[in-house]
């Protein structure tokens, strides 16, 4: 998964990166808030799973994400 941009409101939107298809796969990543360089999430198995969470208070742009396979 390659994040080209990511902005949350900080403590109040969270993203969750699963590396299977549940939420009881191992998690890769938890962020709230921003991060202002491009950054890439390497699964080991075929399936992700975003679970995204947010209070719905405040409109940020959000992310954008690009999933490439091997």
């Amino acid at each position: 998964l390659l994040f080209a941009f990511f902005e949350t409101q900080d403590q109040a939107d969270f993203l969750y990166v699963y590396d299977g298809p549940t939420v009881y796969s191992k998690l890769l990543f938890e962020k709230s808030g921003s991060v202002t360089t491009p950054f890439e999430i390497t699964s080991t198995s075929n399936q992700v799973l975003l679970r995204f969470i947010t209070d719905a208070n405040t409109a940020l742009p959000g992310f954008l994400v690009v999933y490439s396979t091997v």
